[in-house]
């Protein structure tokens, strides 16, 4: 039966949301009913034996010189393995002639590759390693995805929001959760940001069984829509998928990170989608599963309404069905109050009341980098994001330009090394557009290139007089810190994409430094100067 975008309206018999609030998910289990899975309080133990069948794990792998390849473990690299393990061969990574000696002269089991090599081993050859190996770790591990219930997230904008949200709202109603984000990870127990991508195939697998044996019940993941298509999480399935802003389309003729990411949907899976996207809407309607929707502008199963916004804070009027609740939270914006309505719709599934949902959502006060707000008694107040593409931009500036109080928006600009000409003159006639004054600057790694790329920014501009230019972004806060007056709005944007937690954190540290400084400079030349005399009287 073919299930369309479900709104609030719909009948009582084709909703979703049981007619009683009884959750879809058994929390004993953490798992939707139906799923054959291990209680939640035993710990996590592999159920595979000692000795491996790789015909038995990859049913349609192609074999040479023997019919199967039975191992004791795979080998990290050829040059340290023991004898029994299965030796791999990654085309453009290793050298094929020390592989076949190494693997002949340690007593490898057999070699895993894509192509066929003139070893008289026994030889399985794949059509995609990474996959293969990560589907391998999946049946070896017991396939720790479906003893968790697990989440995933992807769209164009908001997914690390997104997964925060949830996890805040998760870990509130007692369920352990492990996330994986771009700001950082945890695996239920420890928080860490990571200096390296977020993990996908064999090493999401890994993880996915370490949160298992942390004895979490749900585990958030932030999708990658470029690993999607390359079919990178192929190896688990996901009982609830969110949606956030739109899709992201294609570059090439193959099926898009959403298409495939939805061919991962558990068969009882749900999908939670924004009413407001007619382009996630139609693509969803080729596909039969069950949906749940959200909205801010449109009729949806949870809707958020900004009722008002002043001084920081938002408050919104989240409502399902004849419910209707308020809530106060420090992250501002129509995009923010998406994210929410998203997380929303995950907590009403766990069959949390309505109340109980917001007040957790509105624990979380602040995300690093996501609109990030640092207010200071008698000064200007500066606001931290991310940004990363100019719609992004632009979901920055709006809550900022709102919020301003009759005072100016001054908008810092780093701009990003990778991005090309026609994204950066799209900066540009955005930063005209919402802002009152603004500096394009640059990062350590975009600074050689600063002049050629600012110059494709102002090529979106009509008044370029009105922009400022300042190569070195510290010196561009400290300028807008010293010549903003108290009632103005700086927004820096970082810019930058594509890098690791880690990274990420520490540029914002940096930055939030170089704002600490300015202001303590700027108190210090006040002390230091002398007081002014008002003249009255005739």
């Amino acid at each position: 039966m073919h299930h369309g975008i479900q709104r609030s309206e719909t009948s009582e018999t084709n909703c979703v949301f049981p007619a009683e609030a009884k959750s879809i998910v058994d929390l004993s289990t953490g798992k939707f009913p139906g799923s054959d899975l291990a209680e939640v309080s035993e710990p996590f133990r592999i159920v595979s034996p000692s000795v491996f069948s790789l015909r038995a794990l990859l049913s349609d792998a192609r074999f040479f010189a023997a019919d199967d390849i039975e191992f004791d473990s795979i080998a990290e690299s050829s040059a340290t393995m023991s004898a029994g393990e299965l030796a791999v061969y990654r085309i453009g990574e290793d050298n094929p002639s020390r592989v076949i000696a190494d693997a002949l002269a340690r007593g490898a089991s057999g070699i895993l590759t894509e192509q066929l090599l003139p070893c008289p081993l026994p030889q399985c050859i794949v059509g995609d390693m990474e996959v293969s190996l990560a589907e391998i770790a999946a049946q070896q591990t017991g396939h720790p995805d479906r003893q968790l219930l697990t989440i995933g997230v992807i769209g164009s904008a908001g997914k690390t929001t997104t997964s925060l949200l949830i996890s805040a709202l998760l870990r509130s109603a007692s369920i352990r959760t492990a996330y994986q984000t771009d700001l950082g990870e945890s695996d239920g127990i420890v928080q860490s940001t990571s200096n390296s991508s977020i993990p996908n195939n064999r090493e999401l697998v890994h993880w996915l069984a370490e949160a298992k044996d942390s004895q979490c019940k749900a585990a958030v993941i932030e999708i990658s829509e470029t690993e999607a298509r390359h079919g990178h999480y192929d190896a688990i399935q996901f009982d609830i998928l969110v949606i956030c802003g739109t899709a992201a389309a294609s570059d090439d003729f193959g099926p898009s990170g959403l298409q495939c990411s939805l061919e991962r949907l558990a068969d009882d899976g749900v999908v939670i989608a924004s009413a407001d996207e007619p382009s996630v809407t139609r693509e969803l309607q080729t596909h039969n599963a069950r949906t749940l929707t959200y909205g801010i502008q449109k009729n949806a199963d949870v809707t958020a309404q900004i009722f008002d916004q002043a001084d920081g804070v938002t408050t919104l009027l989240l409502t399902h069905q004849n419910s209707t609740t308020v809530m106060e939270t420090s992250l501002c914006g129509h995009a923010m109050s998406a994210n929410h309505a998203a997380a929303a719709v995950v907590g009403l599934l766990l069959a949390e009341p309505l109340e109980r949902i917001a007040e957790s959502l509105s624990q979380l006060r602040t995300i690093p980098g996501r609109g990030q707000r640092m207010a200071d008694y008698g000064k200007s107040t500066v606001v931290i994001d991310a940004g990363g593409t100019p719609a992004r931009a632009v979901a920055a500036m709006r809550p900022c330009r709102d919020m301003k109080a009759g005072g100016k928006l001054w908008c810092v600009l780093a701009i990003d090394a990778t991005v090309d000409a026609d994204t950066l003159s799209r900066y540009g006639t955005q930063l005209e557009r919402f802002s009152d004054q603004a500096i394009i600057t640059a990062t350590e790694q975009s600074r050689s290139g600063f002049l050629a790329a600012s110059h494709h920014v102002l090529d979106g501009v009509k008044k370029c007089a009105s922009f400022r230019l300042v190569a070195n972004r510290q010196r561009a806060i400290q300028w807008a810190i010293t010549e903003a007056a108290p009632e103005d709005t700086i927004l820096v944007i970082t810019g930058e994409r594509g890098r690791t937690a880690h990274e990420q954190r520490s540029d914002l540290a940096r930055i939030v430094e170089c704002i600490e400084n300015a202001r303590e400079c700027e108190k210090q030349l006040e002390a230091d100067s002398k007081p002014n005399l008002t003249i009255f009287g005739s």
